[in-house]
């Protein structure tokens, strides 16, 4: 359906074994529910030798299913009206690859591009407890650092009870088992879909919602 209200989603991500890669799809899925949204899947640049992969054709396989992917440049993410970023966890924080990418950003902090626009945050993880909060948390420092509006999936919105069963208050998760033996459960799935709703929704109500109230000068770098 036409909307008269567009706007953008970008959903960036970095992934080594395709979990990550996996669990985009769906919070892409989630976003385009929001009637106006124009969403794009985009990857980070990889910045491991060509070579090591062709030294593992099981895992260059497996690249090769998200290979599809385009690579995202920076005009991808600054004509966005808002940005999920996904991330495997690697040691409890988030990919250099992805921190590759944000610390090119100094031109766009500097000029405010990112300031008030809503974003939100995936990951993948080989084990429950094997650092994806602490990943996810350190990922929305330089977010935050760029003035964006962190989005997350707060339980009650989840469900109740035995529903809470994926994802986090700060975003969705994939328990991908430490060999990628696992596949993305409903609850996986559902909260996915959520998130990127979430997001999608909040990017609208900012983008057009500030046509009508001058109070969103407040979110702006040109509030005084």
């Amino acid at each position: 359906m036409d909307s008269e209200y567009k706007f953008k989603i970008l959903v960036l991500f970095y992934s080594f074994t395709g979990n990550t890669a996996k669990l985009s799809e769906y919070i892409a899925q989630g976003a385009r529910e929001i009637e106006g949204a124009e969403v794009i899947v985009k990857q980070v640049p990889e910045s491991i030798p060509e070579s090591v992969f062709k030294e593992k054709p099981e895992l260059q396989k497996v690249r090769e299913s998200f290979s599809h992917i385009p690579i995202a440049t920076m005009e991808d993410l600054t004509s966005s009206d808002g940005v999920a970023f996904g991330t495997p966890v690697h040691f409890g924080s988030f990919a250099s690859q992805l921190k590759q990418f944000i610390d090119q950003l100094s031109p766009v902090f500097i000029k405010g591009t990112m300031v008030s626009k809503p974003a939100a945050i995936f990951s993948s993880v080989g084990s429950t407890h094997g650092g994806e909060e602490a990943a996810m948390l350190s990922l929305m420092i330089p977010l935050l650092n760029l003035g964006m509006i962190p989005i997350g999936v707060p339980y009650p919105i989840q469900g109740e009870g035995s529903e809470f069963d994926a994802g986090s208050p700060y975003g969705a998760i994939f328990v991908s088992g430490h060999k990628g033996e696992k596949e993305l459960t409903e609850g996986d799935i559902k909260v996915a879909k959520i998130l990127g709703r979430r997001l999608s929704a909040m990017a609208k109500i900012i983008k057009y919602g500030c046509i009508n109230f001058p109070e969103c000068e407040i979110l702006s770098t040109k509030y005084q």
